[in-house]
């Protein structure tokens, strides 16, 4: 069954049964509004007939019969009628019944019948169906009873109007119920069932793949039909730009493929570079474990000598010429010292101990010791401290030699002369030293592998490649990290950020820290 069909069979069902309540309510309504008035006029009807019999106690009660009987002849409405009239001790009751030949009196007599004191109103059942039976005391001057006046009347006039009054009701129901489902059927197929149709025929040629071609109907409508339309319609357009999107991307996609594929041929190729060095990768690592073992047993002989060049340089008897070759010496066994413990740093867990640090006294020491005299000449050298970071809580050792690290590539960085910023600020318990240069800049290959080991942007002999990756290493033991920003020409800015320490530090825990980095120049 179509949805239309159900629509009409529903609408149909609904309305026949409203129309049914209707009528049945309708016709119960009208009967009970007739019975109640049959009610009232017979009730007046007792009270007029009493009137026109003009009784009293001492009126004749024959004569009053033969009146009453003549009176229900002209009321068709009265079935029967009761006079009882009281005599003395005797009650006479004459009795008018309305037949076919006319109204037929039968008189009795019963001493004990009774008088009702008020009128009396019930729906009884008669010979010939229901009816109301209405009685009316009679009273004299005086207000006593002598006497009753009862009518009979038949409530069939009644029901048979009410039996038309039904069928009329279900003929107009049905007939009505017929016409509005016709029209509701001829509205619901102009307002709905067609629209609908076109649209599911629109959706059928879009699911059969006819998108571009397929044009929405009804989309200017305002009910809900349009809206259905409208959404149908955005829909469609959506689908046709996805779809020209996803082309696009495809053909794309299929362009990406082809250059991947070709940059996977290079890959390929370097893969196999790669296995090639991996060999040599594998003896420099070898090589450079045999090496912190040799740098580990070098350092004692070595301590041993610079004391003895010292003893030396300071006996009075040691001639002038020869003091200034031990002092070359002596520099000589430094820098040895200084490139043998920068190898045992990148293998050391550092524990830093912190004490309270004056950062522009520490500054000014690390810019003293790091920007060479020559530098000075060609470098405009800045140091700047924020208030708030002029006194920190940290180990002022490892400060030092980071520091170091950092102005010495910054000096290396401007080999034709440059400005050097150092500024110490503080926000909260987080303290950052910057260090800027107006040097050539780092590349982005270079900011990639700056801090690893033995990696060095410094021409051969000027740098081990361990500067940096040690200062890192205790930026991490400070709990802090170094970041850079470069641009190639324009300089780099190394910072420093850490937060200041809240543990006890001791001077004999610094001093110890301090001997255990030398300074080296470059990373």
């Amino acid at each position: 069954m179509s949805l239309r069909a159900r629509i009409i069979v529903l609408f149909t069902a609904a309305l026949v049964l409203t129309l049914a309540v209707a009528s049945v309510i309708g016709e119960r309504m009208a009967a009970s509004a007739l019975q109640n008035q049959m009610r009232d006029r017979t009730v007046d009807l007792a009270k007029t007939i009493a009137d026109e019999l003009a009784l009293s106690p001492r009126s004749d009660p024959d004569r009053a019969a033969r009146q009453l009987g003549a009176i229900l002849t002209r009321r068709r409405g009265l079935r029967s009628a009761q006079l009882s009239i009281r005599h003395g001790r005797e009650m006479k009751t004459f009795q008018v019944t309305f037949g076919e030949e006319g109204a037929v009196l039968d008189t009795t007599t019963d001493p004990s019948a009774s008088i009702p004191t008020s009128t009396q109103v019930a729906l009884v059942d008669l010979e010939n169906g229901r009816g109301w039976r209405v009685e009316l005391p009679l009273r004299d001057a005086g207000g006593r009873a002598y006497g009753s006046l009862r009518l009979d009347a038949s409530l069939s006039q009644v029901e048979e109007i009410a039996t038309s009054e039904r069928s009329a009701f279900f003929l107009v129901a049905g007939v009505g119920a017929a016409v509005l489902t016709a029209l509701f059927s001829l509205i619901l197929g102009h307002w709905i069932t067609r629209p609908l149709t076109r649209l599911a025929g629109a959706m059928e040629a879009v699911a059969s793949g006819s998108i571009d071609e397929t044009r929405v109907p009804g989309t200017k409508r305002q009910d809900e039909v349009g809206v259905v339309a409208r959404g149908l319609s955005g829909m469609l357009a959506r689908i046709r730009r996805f779809s020209g999107e996803l082309q696009a991307r495809v053909d794309e996609a299929v362009a990406g493929l082809a250059r991947k594929n070709r940059e996977l041929a290079e890959v390929n190729d370097l893969l196999v570079q790669a296995r090639r060095d991996l060999t040599t990768k594998e003896r420099l690592a070898a090589l450079g474990q045999i090496s912190g073992t040799i740098a580990h047993e070098l350092g004692n002989p070595l301590n041993a000598i610079s004391g003895h060049i010292q003893l030396l340089s300071r006996d009075p008897a040691t001639p002038r010429e020869t003091r200034a070759e031990l002092e070359i010496v002596e520099k000589e066994v430094q820098r040895m010292t200084s490139i043998i413990r920068r190898f045992l740093d990148s293998a050391r867990a550092l524990a830093p101990v912190p004490e309270d640090v004056d950062m522009a006294a520490l500054l000014d020491e690390a810019v003293t010791l790091s920007v060479p005299v020559e530098a000075r000449a060609r470098i405009e050298v800045h140091r700047e401290v924020a208030p708030e970071a002029a006194h920190i809580r940290s180990d002022p050792g490892l400060l030092r030699h980071v520091l170091g690290n950092l102005i010495a590539n910054a000096v290396d960085a401007m080999p034709r002369g440059g400005t050097l910023t150092v500024r110490a600020d503080r926000d909260g318990s987080t303290v950052s030293v910057a260090v800027n240069d107006t040097g050539v800049g780092l590349g982005p290959e270079e900011r990639r592998r700056l801090f690893e080991p033995f990696f060095t942007t410094k021409p051969r002999g000027k740098g081990t490649g361990l500067g940096l990756s040690i200062s890192r290493e205790i930026a991490s033991a400070l709990r802090g990290r170094i970041e850079v920003d470069s641009v190639p020409g324009q300089g780099s800015r190394f910072t420093l950020s850490f937060p200041e320490a809240t543990g006890p530090g001791t001077p004999q825990g610094v001093a110890d820290g301090a001997a255990a980095l030398a300074h080296p120049r470059g990373g």
